[in-house]
């Protein structure tokens, strides 16, 4: 990331033209600020951006960076109106990076489609993409609130409607399906009628391991009135679902004392599942699969056999080279209430819910 100084900054003002009519479709005022280098050649490259806005009905103002100063995104209120500030960086090589989008002067299609997305959805982008499903800050509080609460009572899961009955979600939270979720096929020889594992864990993280098992996930979003709603939809990590469980504050070991211990391993054909039990009893919490990521990508858990010559190892360190051996994730995560749990996926999923968190 690069950074400025102080003492090399300027301001260049672009772009002083009067804006169009602002469009039907904009719910938020957007601001664009580049930020940029006294190097030689950025000048130029200034003046082609500056047209490019100008041309596109829209104004940049392009400054100097502050000393430490980074490309963002957030949402701003101005004059009492929704508006979002896009601030990004002129590279010298004349392409233009807001975060991890990288734009150039000979295709402007793409910038043109991004920047309109900030003006319909703002900063956070559509519900299914933002990191609170379009949810405000106080009924994202609200919803994780509810979330929390315990799972006392066993869940039938043979299907997904079987599991949400039994799960008995506060009233306010409306279970809906989208087309993809009602139509998502699911392997019912992995799931047994009943279950009492998920016991003591918060209602949140189960049912989004629970539906796991289906391919499936939620996300929860505003419904009318004071209500909310729980999406149920057909996705995985990576599609924004609400997660299984959430990363730790604090550090893992602090949280985990047992993962840093060391432990003597003499593996010779052992039972990856019995393994993983292993694992999961000296960590002192349960575990759970995530059996149709995982029987998708060819892993069927019961069936691998695991070897490793005489060594004395973290668990930590074991669960880090059984992942990498076999394109798995194992993690510890933790429930809306603070309840840990280790979570057993593909190595895909696991990545998604880093890239996340």
């Amino acid at each position: 990331m690069i950074r400025f100084l102080p003492s090399l900054l300027f301001l260049c003002i672009a772009c002083c033209q009067v804006l169009p009519p602002v469009r039907a479709q904009q719910a938020f005022a957007l601001q664009v600020e580049v930020l940029t280098q006294p190097l030689p050649g950025v000048g130029r490259h200034t003046q082609q951006w500056a047209r490019v806005f100008q041309e596109m009905g829209r104004r940049a103002r392009f400054r100097g960076g502050r000393n430490g100063e980074k490309s963002r995104l957030e949402d701003t209120g101005v004059r009492g109106r929704n508006s979002v500030r896009a601030v990004g960086i002129l590279q010298t090589d004349g392409s233009l990076v807001f975060q991890d989008r990288r734009f150039v002067t000979t295709n402007l299609k793409p910038l043109e489609g991004w920047l309109l997305r900030l003006e319909t959805y703002g900063a956070d982008g559509p519900p299914n993409e933002s990191p609170t499903w379009g949810l405000t800050e106080e009924q994202y509080t609200i919803v994780l609130r509810r979330l929390r609460e315990t799972v006392n009572t066993p869940l039938d899961v043979r299907t997904p409607m079987e599991l949400i009955d039994s799960l008995k979600l506060p009233s306010d939270l409306q279970v809906t399906f989208t087309d993809a979720g009602r139509q998502r096929a699911f392997p019912r020889n992995t799931i047994s009628r009943t279950t009492d594992a998920y016991k003591g864990l918060s209602k949140g993280s189960v049912l989004a391991a629970a539906l796991t098992q289906f391919g499936l996930g939620f996300r929860p979003k505003a419904g009318s009135g004071a209500g909310f709603r729980i999406e149920v939809d057909a996705g995985t990590e990576a599609d924004n679902m609400f997660p299984v469980g959430w990363k730790n504050k604090a550090p893992i070991t602090t949280v985990a004392p047992a993962l840093a211990k060391s432990v003597s391993v003499d593996l010779e054909g052992a039972e990856l599942d019995v393994l993983i039990q292993v694992i999961a009893e000296r960590l002192e919490v349960p575990y759970f699969y995530s059996h149709f990521a995982l029987l998708s990508n060819g892993t069927d858990v019961s069936s691998v056999k695991y070897s490793r010559k005489p060594d004395r190892l973290s668990l930590f360190r074991l669960m880090d080279i059984i992942g990498k051996k076999h394109d798995m994730g194992l993690s510890l995560r933790t429930d809306e209430a603070g309840h840990l749990f280790l979570w057993v996926t593909t190595a895909d999923e696991h990545n998604a819910f880093r890239r996340r968190f």
